[in-house]
Formats: structure tokens, C-alpha cells, sequence
């Protein structure tokens, strides 16, 4: 939280817009990188004593948020943003002398920047 303070303060004070970003489907959008297998839902027509290997990350899982936040990490380092090194969460790009301010809370994003 001290994070989200601390860049809308700044964005405040340079009267830069601020934006927020809510990704509808975020936990499942996390690639699982270990095996992980569950029982079949009912009325799943087929042999009741096999089971489901995921291959993409469900709500509940303890798992997910991991998942998701390694997905979201490796996507924003892609693009050339840089993570902070007092807060991860945090990423920061200068573009021809313009800053971007993304922090990365859950499955939201604030978003400001010159």
C-alpha cells in the first residue's frame, strides 16, 4: 500500500494522469509450471477413476497469484520496464525522457506517468 501512496502522490504532484487497470481473468491467465492434477467435476462423462492434470492455474489454488504475477513480471520485463528494487511490484520505464510508473497489486495495475 505504501507503493500505491507513494506513486499516486507523485502523479499528484506532477499533475499526471492516473489510471487503474483491473484484469477481469487474471488468475487464469497463469501458465502452471508444476504438475498439478485434480478429481473431475461432476456429470463429466468418462472413466470415474481418472483424474485432470491443469494446464492453466483456477481460483484457489495456492498456486495461482504465482502464476499469474510470474506472467505478469516476465510480460512488463519484456517491454523494457525495470522493477524496483525496494518494492517488486513496482516497475518503472523512461521513454525519451518520460517516466512510467506501473504498480502491480493482485490482479490490478495503477498506471501513471509524465
Amino acid at each position: 500500500m505504501d507503493s500505491i501512496r507513494l506513486a499516486l502522490a507523485i502523479g499528484a504532484s506532477k499533475r499526471w494522469e492516473v489510471h487503474h487497470m483491473d484484469v477481469k481473468c487474471a488468475f487464469m491467465n497463469g501458465d502452471m509450471n508444476e504438475d498439478i492434477y485434480m478429481q473431475k467435476i461432476e456429470g463429466f462423462v468418462s472413466n470415474p477413476s481418472l483424474v485432470c492434470r491443469l494446464k492453466k492455474s483456477l481460483y484457489g489454488l495456492k498456486q495461482t497469484p504465482r502464476a499469474w504475477y510470474a506472467k505478469i513480471d516476465g510480460f512488463l520485463l519484456s517491454l523494457s520496464f525495470v522493477q524496483c528494487k525496494s518494492d517488486p511490484n513496482v516497475y518503472l520505464k523512461l521513454i525519451h525522457g518520460y517516466l512510467m510508473i506501473i504498480v502491480l497489486y493482485v490482479d490490478d495495475l495503477l498506471i501513471t506517468g509524465s
